[in-house]
C-alpha cells in the first residue's frame, strides 16, 4: 500500500525560512543571531573582569627609609622570589615529565 505524498511530509512551517522569497507577511518573524548574543555576552563579562582585577602595590626600597624598613621590604620580596621560584620549577618538573625522551 503506497502512502501518499501528504501523510510522509509534515506541513509544520514554524521553523522553515524560505529561501527564494514568499514569506508569509502576516506572521512576525523573530531571528535571534547567536553571534550577536555571544558577543554581547562577552561585552558583559569583560566589564565585569575588569572591575575585579586588583592591583597590588608594590613597596619599593628608597634611599630615605630606614635601613630595618629597607631590610623588611627586601626580606619580603625574597620571600616572594622564593616562593614564585619553586612554582616555576613545580611546573617544569610537570613539563619534563610529558615531553618525550
Amino acid at each position: 500500500m503506497r502512502v501518499g505524498v501528504d501523510e510522509q511530509v509534515e506541513t509544520d512551517t514554524l521553523n522553515v525560512v524560505s529561501l527564494f522569497g514568499g514569506m508569509n507577511l502576516g506572521q512576525e518573524l523573530v531571528i535571534n543571531d547567536p553571534l550577536s548574543d555571544l558577543l554581547t555576552e562577552g561585552e558583559l563579562l569583560e566589564d565585569e573582569l575588569l572591575e575585579k582585577i586588583e592591583f597590588k602595590v608594590r613597596s619599593v626600597v628608597d634611599e630615605n627609609q630606614f635601613p630595618d624598613q629597607a631590610m623588611f621590604v627586601l626580606d619580603q620580596q625574597l620571600i616572594s622570589l622564593k616562593a614564585s621560584l619553586k612554582r616555576i620549577s613545580f611546573y617544569m618538573d610537570d613539563v619534563e615529565d610529558l615531553l618525550p625522551r
